[in-house]
């Protein structure tokens, strides 16, 4: 499937997941202050270089994944409702007259407040998706002002993050629609995260655990020269089922070949031991990957032994990692070769 233009989404509400990250790195990558340099140098001068109006592409296999997508979030709007005390709070200050000038930065998101708790069952962290920080200002001041004993708090969990909506679209106008229950959800547990004890660390813990396995186990005899010299990007999107295990994805890249490896291999990531929570009961979460294709061969740990190897030779990074993608393919097809027996 070929889109016309593509938007970089970095921000997504699948049940309070995954805000702002940055591109993790595996944790058994070793390097230098030189090679740190270096790479550097390259990611900030083939970001000014890309190649924006490349083609993207989308694995073939996305109607799932819409369809998981809209049972999350139709579940966290059937918390809300137009006459209740927390609504009544935040349309007090939040008019009509500024609802006109909200955007939303994604059509089928909610404008929310996500916070956690501390031992006291205060709320703490207290952040929103709101597009712009006036808005944000406007959320977080009326946030304090409310009598927190109005909130029902059904999972009292240090592992949990906990979300209130309070602006939602009606008819494609903007409306104060609020949940008095907060909507808190404990994101899957993997067997590496089991000694996480609050929501942050375990949600870092993961992210560092499916980064390593994407990274060291996506098919990189797939890239192409192209894709590292115009810095080609890849998109991820899954959804984690109520069992722990990974049951949809959209995969968004340049390169259609790697990313139907890419989802191949989401599909195969190992099951979560916990799986995840919404207020106590398992149920679905939603993971948000983006990162380029060069961070993808740059992290993986063929890669690193590969650079280290070869680093003396003086030649830019990104040539060793053309010269690395051309190796794995003459491995592949040996490979291919000695299995029918040429």
């Amino acid at each position: 499937m070929i889109k016309s233009s593509f938007k970089i989404i970095i921000l997504v509400l699948l049940i309070a997941s995954c805000k702002g990250k940055q591109e993790m790195v595996a944790s058994t990558q070793e390097t230098t202050t030189t090679e740190e340099t270096e790479t550097s140098d390259y990611i900030n001068d083939s970001i000014s270089k890309a190649v924006l109006s490349a083609p993207v592409f989308t694995n073939d296999s996305i109607a799932k994944y819409y369809k998981y997508e809209s049972l999350i979030l139709k579940t966290n709007e059937n918390f809300t409702s137009l006459s209740n005390n927390i609504t009544a709070h935040f349309k007090k200050y939040i008019t009509p007259k500024k609802l006109e000038n909200i955007e939303f930065l994604d059509p089928k998101k909610n404008i929310y407040i996500e916070f956690t708790l501390n031992r006291n069952k205060e709320p703490i962290n207290v952040m929103t998706n709101a597009s712009d920080e006036k808005l944000d200002k406007k959320l977080k001041k009326t946030f304090a002002k409310l009598d927190f004993n109005n909130v029902t708090i059904v999972d009292f969990n240090p592992l949990c993050k906990y979300t209130l909506i309070v602006i939602q679209q009606q008819n494609k106008r903007p409306i104060v629609k609020c949940n008095v229950t907060a909507i808190g959800y404990a994101p899957p547990m993997y067997k590496k995260c089991e000694e996480e004890f609050n929501y942050y660390n375990l949600n870092a813990c993961n992210y560092l655990f499916i980064s390593e396995y994407l990274y060291n186990n996506v098919d990189l005899s797939l890239v192409t020269a192209q894709d590292i010299d115009d810095f080609h990007r890849i998109y991820p999107k899954f959804i984690v089922d109520k069992e722990g295990k990974v049951i949809a994805a959209k995969i968004e890249s340049e390169n259609k070949q790697l990313l139907e490896s890419y989802y191949q291999t989401i599909l195969d990531l190992p099951k979560a031991d916990v799986p995840a929570k919404l207020n106590g009961e398992n149920f679905y979460y939603g993971y948000n990957f983006p990162t380029s294709i060069v961070n993808l061969i740059r992290n993986n740990g063929g890669f690193n032994q590969f650079y280290r190897f070869k680093k003396h030779t003086g030649k830019p990074i990104k040539e060793l990692m053309k010269d690395y993608i051309i190796l794995l393919d003459k491995v592949k097809k040996d490979k291919q070769i000695r299995k029918v027996g040429f």
